[in-house]
């Protein structure tokens, strides 16, 4: 039996998005691939297509969503900063571009 979902997690390139909604144990519970990459992103808002994945998942509301891929580039919706490599978990997480809402 599978849990509540706890995180939906995305790799969001510059032609496809993949999407994985996970419980707290790191099971998953549904995935969606599209052709809603970056292109298509900045055509549609970031937000709308992030929104159409979560509810086609199942995902609640309030759920916590990480990104990463082209989503955090300069051409994306938010840049998001470099980390230097190998690094903490710490320092990837202070590194971390956010967006409320």
């Amino acid at each position: 039996m599978s849990g509540a979902p706890a995180v939906a997690a995305l790799d969001w390139g510059t032609t496809r998005l993949r999407a994985w909604l996970l419980d707290g144990a790191g099971q998953l519970l549904a995935e969606r691939r599209g052709d809603d990459g970056l292109i298509t992103a900045r055509e549609k808002g970031f937000a709308t297509v992030l929104e159409g994945h979560l509810a086609a998942m199942g995902a609640p509301e309030s759920l916590p969503v990480i990104i990463c891929g082209m989503a955090g580039s300069r051409q994306g919706w938010i840049e998001a900063p470099y980390v230097t490599v190998p690094a903490p978990i710490g320092a990837i997480l202070a590194g971390a571009a956010r967006i409320e809402g």
